[in-house]
């Protein structure tokens, strides 16, 4: 017995390990490089080679960097990530290779192919081309020289850090979509961003789009390269024809600066010490210009532009009298779906017409609005006979061809037969027919009675009958019972400030909860987003603050005005500077777990303050 539970125990471990093995076997080894596509004559950068599985021993073959200096490298880093899935631990490895460059002349050049192996097979990245750019000779200025006693601002020239509306297009149709890009050019090292005002965008209907947590790049503006963050996104639809200005979108950006010290030089930090500079920035006023729509609109035109597609499912030709049917329309295509108006259907008069039953599926995106719409028109037919049922139009402009496009579904040819109801009774017999203009001849003289007939009371007056006192009773005990209800439903509404009150350590919880379940899956952007609902409604809720007034300062006076200390006011109201430096920028000295923990003892701290 012994040996058979040995042996099943043994098998079981061998098909284990081989599980293992063919699940390594089959997933596919990435390895990918990360380097900037522009630079500047001059400037370095750095190249990372990244593999997410461990390559065999000194298989690494480094790539031809003709045209660059090679300043640093390769620098071997490796990273190693454990999480768990339904009950399962997974680990991940990652291996970069890290490469300091400078190139040599202007122009583009090529980082040619580097390669890996990982269990004796072979992988390499794709050669990626550089383009170099010479800015020419830069003037010296107070930052080249660095000189002692000048004033942190003068480190940063005027064109060192730039905000920009970028539209995909600068002139449009109206309805056409466009989308505005909010962008924060920078050549110094950026900190945090504060006191973010975005635009309002009056005379657009405007949805915004999701932004990625990798939202830097490089790119040349005015000869010059800079790193670039895209802060917000969004699709655009113009309303109004002409002239349209977008309001200026503002923003304070706090950039670090590398100064010389008055104090003189100091053996661990060598005479030099970092400083914050805040500039202010704004888009100015972004023009776009919204052209109006051709005159020659067609009638069936209900304001959409963009490019469309119709088809149609239409009834069965043969159908009897009061049956149900519908015809159903769906409009696919990109465009300004959600503007689009029901194309109109034409029924005979003698068809009962329901209400139009209308779904639709959008996928929004940075190429634009683009989904189905389905349309159904229930009907019933009240008469029997052949009718016909006209094309639908349906017309759009399109703004690549610059014209106007109609669709049109084919005639619906219609029999409807009789089935003994009403409606196909013979004439002379009174129909029931909906929406049919009946005549009835020989039947306008009706026989008058001659003879006279006593008139009798055929039931009894309602007004103090028994069944009348009943229902004032009734009446009245409602009545009795709705006021007591509302007069306990105000008096518990009175109480709603300080219920707020009571659970805001509760829901602050909560939110914390789900910020440490954002941490420890390494989802970033949501867990900053997290935190600082949790921060910010915490302050609203307990000392029920509206959230058009809730800012740092109010929190300050809050704080102090209730007995805590100024260190743990300027602490709360740091952390959700932290978290927001986190959500906009992407090098931070900030980790997770530190703000997670430092926001946990200070809601603590000031629950054990704060008694209400």
């Amino acid at each position: 017995m012994k040996r058979y539970i040995s042996s099943r125990i043994l098998a079981t471990v061998a098909a284990l390990l081989c599980f293992v093995c063919a699940a390594h076997a089959d997933g596919a080894v990435s390895f990918k490089v990360d380097a900037p596509t522009i630079t500047s004559l001059g400037q370095y950068f750095r190249v990372e080679f990244r593999a997410d599985a461990r390559p065999d021993d000194d298989s690494f073959e480094a790539p031809d960097f003709a045209g660059f200096d090679i300043l640093a490298g390769p620098t071997v880093a490796t990273g190693r990530q454990s999480y768990w899935i339904n009950g399962k631990q997974t680990t991940s490895e990652s291996y970069t290779y890290t490469y300091v460059l400078m190139p040599q002349a202007a122009g583009t050049h090529t980082i040619g192919a580097a390669a890996i192996t990982v269990d004796g097979k072979r992988y390499a990245t794709r050669p990626l081309p550089v383009e170099v750019v010479d800015e020419g000779t830069r003037p010296s200025s107070p930052q080249d020289e660095r000189r002692p006693g000048s004033s942190p601002e003068s480190h940063i020239a005027k064109d060192d850090i730039l905000l920009r509306i970028n539209l995909s297009s600068s002139s449009v149709y109206k309805g056409e979509a466009v989308r505005a890009s909010i962008v924060l050019y920078t050549r110094a090292s950026i900190a945090t961003i504060n006191n973010v005002k975005l635009p309002a965008f009056e005379g657009f209907w405007s949805q915004e789009l999701p932004v990625s947590d990798d939202n830097s790049s490089r790119e040349q503006l005015d000869g010059k390269v800079y790193t670039t963050y895209l802060l917000k996104e969004y699709l655009l639809y113009p309303q109004q024809s002409g002239r349209v200005v977008i309001d200026p979108a503002e923003l304070t950006a706090v950039a670090q600066v590398v100064v010389e010290s008055n104090r003189g030089f100091d053996p661990f930090f060598g005479g030099q010490e970092v400083m914050s500079v805040n500039r202010k920035v704004s888009t100015g006023q972004t023009v776009l210009t919204v052209k109006p729509l051709p005159a020659d609109a067609p009638r069936s035109f209900g304001g959409a532009v963009g490019s469309f597609s119709l088809q149609s499912a239409m009834p069965p030709s043969k159908i009897s009298v009061n049956s149900a049917a519908s015809i159903t329309l769906t409009l696919s295509g990109q465009g300004n779906l959600k503007f689009v108006e029901t194309p109109a259907v034409t029924m005979p008069e003698s068809f009962e017409v329901y209400d139009t039953k209308t779904s639709d599926s959008f996928k929004v995106s940075a190429a634009g609005t683009s989904g189905t719409i389905k349309y159904e028109y229930p009907f019933v037919a009240r008469s029997a006979g052949e009718f016909t049922i006209p094309p639908v139009q349906f017309s759009y402009f399109d703004p690549r061809k610059e014209q106007y496009i109609t669709l049109s579904t084919p005639p619906v040819q219609l029999e409807v037969s009789g089935d003994g109801s009403a409606a196909s009774l013979p004439s002379g017999q009174l129909p029931t027919i909906y929406n049919e203009k009946m005549k009835q001849l020989d039947r306008d003289i009706r026989f008058i009675r001659t003879d006279s007939s006593a008139l009798r009371r055929q039931q009894r007056l309602f007004m103090f009958s028994p069944l009348y006192f009943l229902l004032v009773v009734v009446i009245t005990a409602a009545f009795v019972v709705a006021y007591v209800i509302l007069h306990h439903r105000i008096r518990e509404n009175r109480n709603l400030v300080q219920r707020r009150i009571r659970h805001a350590n509760k829901a602050a919880v909560q939110r914390l909860r789900m910020a440490r379940r954002h941490m420890q899956q390494q989802q970033r952007h949501a867990f900053y987003e997290e935190m600082l609902k949790a921060l910010w409604g915490y302050m609203g809720d307990k000392f029920n603050i509206p959230a058009a007034n809730l800012t740092k300062e109010t929190i300050r006076e809050e704080l102090y005005r209730r007995g805590v200390a100024a260190s743990d006011a300027e602490l709360f109201c740091e952390i959700i500077s932290r978290c927001d430096e986190a959500q906009y920028s992407p090098s931070t000295t900030n980790t997770m777990e530190e703000v997670y923990a430092d926001a946990v003892d200070i809601i603590s701290k000031i629950e054990s303050i704060v008694k209400r």
